[in-house]
């Protein structure tokens, strides 16, 4: 049932995809809007609703009949400062369906509400890049799939907007700070790139390598390749970001990983509910003094 569902969803966003160009129009900078709700340092504010179908493998009997779906909400919310800089504060809620749990006697499969996971950061643009630093960090739900770990740590964003589309890079850390779980430290880099195909269509990748500090050297890196495809454009009045991917990780731990990951992903364009009315940019150097010039 799990996989039919998957796959009626997967095959409704694609017809959806394919159909959007007869149906909605947004207008001639749907490019540019493309690429700003790429950029994780934009003051753009969504609503993401994902799904994640994940396949696994390793060395442990039976872990390549293991798979596990998790839906996931992750509203996108920033507050555009007085100095035109802005505060992005992502919660991520989850809830996995048929998650497996490795035992002595085999395979369980649990669907609980996973970890609450958040990053708060800071982003200001310079020299035609977005940079950015904050935090990340979960909050553990107490479920049976909880890590039952707070984790806080730094986060770092570099992206630089180009003419043929976008890259950049989002390194952060995890670490217990508190909690009855395993000790956790784990360091992981998601890389972006983004190629603009016009009409609000996107090619490109984003996975993200992790390093586990406290894993022996057969169980410590993840390494993710893949590919995701993407259109901005409108049903309605409504600016919808439409996303699909699949992912493949090359290196994970021997004993028990996720090997194929396939994402469908919905992103509604809103205005921040919590800053109606946010202050106006700045005006820059030049423009004031563009503008003063006439007057002058």
């Amino acid at each position: 049932m799990k996989h039919m569902c998957f796959k009626s969803l997967a095959a409704f966003i694609v017809v959806t995809l394919l159909s959007l160009p007869v149906y909605a129009q947004v207008g001639p900078n749907i490019d540019e809007l493309a690429k700003e709700l790429a950029n994780p340092g934009a003051a753009n504010a969504t609503l993401n609703f994902k799904l994640e179908y994940r396949s696994f493998d390793g060395d442990l009997p039976g872990a390549d009949d293991q798979d596990s779906l998790t839906a996931i909400f992750q509203p996108a919310l920033p507050f555009v400062l007085e100095n035109g800089n802005n505060l992005i504060f992502r919660p991520a809620f989850s809830y996995v369906f048929d998650q497996p749990i490795a035992s002595a006697s085999g395979f369980s499969d649990v669907s609980q509400f996973g970890d609450i996971s958040y990053d708060l950061l800071y982003s200001w643009s310079s020299s035609g890049w977005t940079f950015g630093a904050g935090v990340v960090g979960a909050i553990p739900t107490g479920s049976g799939i909880s890590s039952d770990n707070w984790l806080l740590g730094p986060s770092f964003l570099a992206v630089k907007p180009t003419d043929w589309g976008i890259w950049g890079f989002f390194p952060f850390h995890n670490e217990k700070v508190g909690g009855s779980g395993d000790d956790t430290s784990i360091t992981s880099l998601q890389y972006f790139l983004f190629f603009s195909l016009n009409d609000g269509w996107q090619i490109g990748t984003g996975p993200t390598i992790t390093y586990d500090w406290n894993a022996d050297s057969e169980n410590d890196w993840t390494v993710p390749f893949g590919v995701q495809v993407s259109k901005t454009t409108a049903i309605g009045n409504q600016i919808v970001k439409l996303n699909a991917g699949i992912e493949k990780n090359v290196v994970a731990p021997d004993d028990f990983a996720s090997d194929w990951k396939f994402t469908l992903q919905f992103s509604p364009v809103i205005g921040n509910p919590f800053q109606p009315n946010p202050p106006s940019p700045p005006v820059d150097a030049a423009t004031r003094a563009a503008v003063l010039a006439p007057i002058r």
